[in-house]
């Protein structure tokens, strides 16, 4: 199962600086890139990007959604980024004991 990570911005270079700070290097992402789509074979791992994104509201304008293995695609954003990390564990985490 896997899920689309898309992030969004309508500034100029913003996903490139966005991306180069998370990923700590140079992405190789050209600068006028305005949308940035990645698949997450593993789910889970979208969740740091989010998380990100959303922590960093104030420092970049970038705007990010998910598409779920069933077709559906969502905004996420300050309001509903925990709802759907918690979604994200309910529905990709197997619990074992």
């Amino acid at each position: 199962m896997s899920v689309t990570l898309t992030l969004n911005s309508n500034i100029h270079g913003e996903i490139k600086r966005f991306l180069d700070s998370f990923y700590e290097k140079d992405t190789n992402i050209e600068e006028d890139v305005c949308k940035w789509i990645y698949v997450y074979k593993k789910p889970l791992e979208a969740v740091d990007i989010i998380s990100a994104v959303l922590d960093n509201k104030d420092a970049y304008s970038i705007e990010v959604s998910i598409l779920m293995p069933d077709g559906n695609s969502y905004d996420i954003t300050e309001q509903n980024m925990e709802d759907v990390i918690k979604g994200f564990y309910c529905l990709f985490y197997s619990f074992t004991s």
